[in-house]
């Protein structure tokens, strides 16, 4: 008998197989569809609207950090900056 995780796998491995024998523009339309379903089965209430304004907040801070970390890093390279002007 095979455990839901064997027929997992090989249910992954049938969905490649079935990609790869796709033109670019099918495989497009393939994950739009993909897409489309996830979209569908997200939930909707207030509290998972939350959820989702919290997590855009902390990637944009994220990435705000990440610029100024960049910023700070390009700052030390410049010639001027070891001179203290």
């Amino acid at each position: 008998m095979q455990t839901a995780s064997d027929i997992f796998d090989r249910s992954i491995r049938r969905q490649i197989e079935l990609n790869k024998a796709r033109s670019p523009s099918e495989r497009f339309l393939a994950l739009c569809e993909l897409l489309d379903a996830v979209r569908a089965m997200a939930p909707r209430d207030a509290a998972a609207r939350q959820r989702r304004l919290r997590a855009l907040a902390a990637r944009q801070l994220e990435r705000e950090q990440w610029r100024a970390q960049c910023r700070r890093f390009l700052a030390a390279q410049r010639p001027d900056a070891s001179a203290g002007v």
